[in-house]
């Protein structure tokens, strides 16, 4: 009987930690005022923003260099979840759950590969994510995150962009990260 209550315990404190993310997420640096313009807690569609030339695509570069330069985690996700609740009595907010899809271009993973994020309504992302809930879905993004201490807790100020060659090709130039699929040259002699 004993041996039965001791495996009783130890099934329910297993499950219990089973839902217990292990987290690499870390903040380090506070959250400024001029990091909010880029990690917006926002998603954008456009895939070929240098297409539209002018200002659209130099602001666009602009983002992209201070999102590359300012986060904390870089990685091309799937958007796997988007649900929509309330914070507190008064806003929604909706959360998402983003599953890697690869390995980190800069950064950290947590255990299981997912990234929560969160926008609550009257914030500068919600009325994005609002309009377009359906389409996070639709395809695979570069996600930014920025984690910021939440009461002990750190979660991510976050941009999510399509994925494109073009996008992946400027982070990585901006971050210096080299791309682990690239062909690669040897010297096998010199002279």
């Amino acid at each position: 009987m004993k041996r039965l209550s001791s495996f009783v315990l130890l099934a329910a404190l297993s499950g219990a930690c089973a839902n217990t993310r292990t987290s690499s997420a870390v903040a380090t640096r506070p959250f400024t005022p001029d990091l909010a313009r880029y990690f917006d807690d926002a998603a954008d569609f456009i895939e070929d923003v240098d297409a539209l030339g002018g200002r659209v695509a130099a602001d666009w570069r602009r983002q992209v260099r201070g999102l590359a330069a300012e986060s904390d985690l870089i990685v091309a996700v799937r958007v796997e979840t988007v649900t929509l609740g309330n914070d507190n009595a008064s806003s929604r907010a909706y959360r998402l759950t983003a599953a890697a899809t690869r390995d980190p271009i800069y950064g950290t993973l947590p255990s299981d590969r997912r990234i929560d994020l969160r926008v609550t309504e009257g914030e500068v992302g919600f009325n994005a994510i609002h309009q377009n809930e359906r389409r996070l879905q639709a395809r695979t993004y570069l996600l930014f995150a920025r984690w910021y201490d939440d009461d002990g807790t750190p979660r991510a100020h976050w941009h999510l962009s399509p994925e494109t060659e073009a996008l992946t090709r400027r982070v990585r130039e901006v971050t210096g990260a080299n791309d682990p699929n690239a062909p690669r040259e040897t010297v096998v002699q010199q002279n």
